[in-house]
């Protein structure tokens, strides 16, 4: 079957090309409702790897954030009908990122698809790979009714983490960043405070918050690319209170120094929070439950998708994700 898929031939050399797919007795065919840009997949079309110790060989197929509709099923396929809506919920175990998901259609194994729960939008299920993660951290992070929690980057990842520790009853929300987007975009949608690390002095302000004791709570969710990773990762360390909690995703794509002196000092519970990176199983049981406050509109996403773009036009889709500093989602439709 031929499909348009996108493809990167190289570092900054993206094209929207025809492809063949065969369907095996184990694959199955789905129909591309939505795909979205992930910032791995920027650092791929920058720099020709996700992570620093990595490679990958060209061409490539990006798209690991996509779902839709099962269009056809392998001969040996059980878990899936024709007509099923799905998440594409990529194995990281069987290397790369995915399928090829910014396509019209592609081809995954059962294990790199979830059911799309019921009553769930279609364009919100389709970025369920990118927001289950995060809404995962919310819910491992410790957040207590009452508490005083700090988030550091409000990047998608942390739009969502602030948006749901509120609705898990923090008492106070404290946002920080260095572009007033994002800030105002987050205090607009819950954060009780928000603090630009470029213009004003973060710890000064989140004691003066706190009485001088600090958070209960930390999340970092500065993003995995993002200059600031190092920065905000040890300003996190700084502003947790003593025997406090601090939580981050933890997918950093480059190596970044830490001074940890304070993580056992002052008996830190320090949490890394992965959602899917020990088993595939994980994303099975989990997806469901994260999903919910968004499918209940406790946490809202569509705030957070900043364009939208036909697949035809990816190059001006990548663009805006690498160059607007105001880009916090872009989606991509067939």
């Amino acid at each position: 079957m031929k499909v348009l898929s996108v493809r990167l031939d190289g570092i900054g050399k993206l094209v929207l090309a025809e492809r063949d797919l065969e369907l095996g007795d184990t694959d199955i065919l789905v129909k591309t409702h939505q795909a979205s840009i992930c910032l791995a997949d920027v650092q791929i079309y920058k720099k020709g790897y996700y992570a620093e110790g990595t490679s990958l060989s060209f061409p490539s197929y990006p798209g690991h954030e996509s779902g839709g509709t099962v269009e056809k099923v392998g001969s040996r396929v059980h878990e899936f009908i024709p007509g099923d809506k799905v998440i594409l919920m990529h194995d990281v175990r069987a290397g790369g990122l995915g399928p090829g998901g910014m396509a019209t259609y592609f081809k995954a194994k059962a294990i790199d698809l979830v059911p799309v729960p019921e009553g769930m939008d279609m364009d919100l299920a389709c970025l369920g790979e990118t927001i289950a993660p995060f809404v995962y951290v919310v819910q491992k992070s410790g957040v207590k009714l009452g508490d005083t929690v700090v988030v550091t980057g409000l990047n998608f990842i942390g739009q969502i983490v602030a948006q749901g520790v509120k609705k898990s009853g923090a008492y106070r929300v404290i946002g920080i960043d260095n572009n007033d987007f994002r800030l105002n975009l987050a205090k607009d949608l819950g954060a009780d405070f928000v603090i630009n690390s470029k213009k004003q002095d973060v710890f000064k302000e989140v004691m003066a918050l706190t009485n001088g004791k600090g958070a209960d709570l930390v999340c970092q969710t500065a993003a995995y690319v993002d200059t600031t990773v190092e920065e905000y990762m040890n300003l996190a360390t700084q502003l947790v209170k003593p025997m406090g909690i601090l939580a981050f995703q933890g997918d950093f794509l480059h190596p970044i120094r830490i001074d940890i002196h304070r993580w056992h000092h002052e008996s830190l519970d320090v949490r890394s929070i992965a959602f899917r990176h020990y088993t595939w199983r994980e994303v099975q049981v989990w997806t469901e439950d994260t999903l919910k406050p968004v499918i209940y509109d406790l946490i809202k996403i569509k705030p957070l998708i900043t364009a939208t773009y036909k697949l035809n036009d990816i190059e001006r889709a990548y663009k805006d994700a690498i160059e607007n500093p105001n880009a916090l989602k872009v989606v991509l439709k067939p």
